[in-house]
């Protein structure tokens, strides 16, 4: 990231924070951050319009074998599918609120020429 060795966990939690903001650019309202359940966790939960949106954020330094989007394999979408089933259980009033909902995956990478990480929105990328 800057030439300094983080913990995974900091450099993750660093990452989060970027896209964020990077959500906020997009018109996207963050209601909650790191939802855990018994199932597993929602990175980042946003409202965008109508839409309650469930991100999932993904960060891959350079060099990687494989992309943001590979990474999120079968049983990964598997645990989310229960996070976000959970949180829609617990948080009725907060789905009230909205029209719909859909899955978004942030893809972050590291580029050659800058310190600070790309970031890429693939929306819908689980179909419930």
């Amino acid at each position: 990231m800057n030439g300094h060795k983080l913990a995974p966990y900091c450099v993750g939690h660093i990452i989060e924070d970027q896209a964020c903001d990077y959500l906020r650019q997009k018109d996207y309202c963050i209601i909650c951050r790191n939802y855990r359940s018994r199932y597993g966790e929602i990175d980042i939960v946003a409202g965008q319009r109508s839409v309650l949106v469930f991100v999932e954020v993904r960060y891959r330094k350079r060099g990687s074998l494989v992309t943001p989007q590979e990474s999120v394999n079968r049983t990964k979408i598997h645990r989310l599918k229960l996070a976000i089933r959970d949180f829609l259980y617990k948080h009725s009033r907060i789905v009230q609120d909205y029209d719909s909902m859909r899955v978004d995956l942030i893809c972050a990478s590291e580029p050659k020429d800058s310190p600070s990480p790309g970031f890429t929105i693939i929306q819908g990328i689980i179909e419930f």
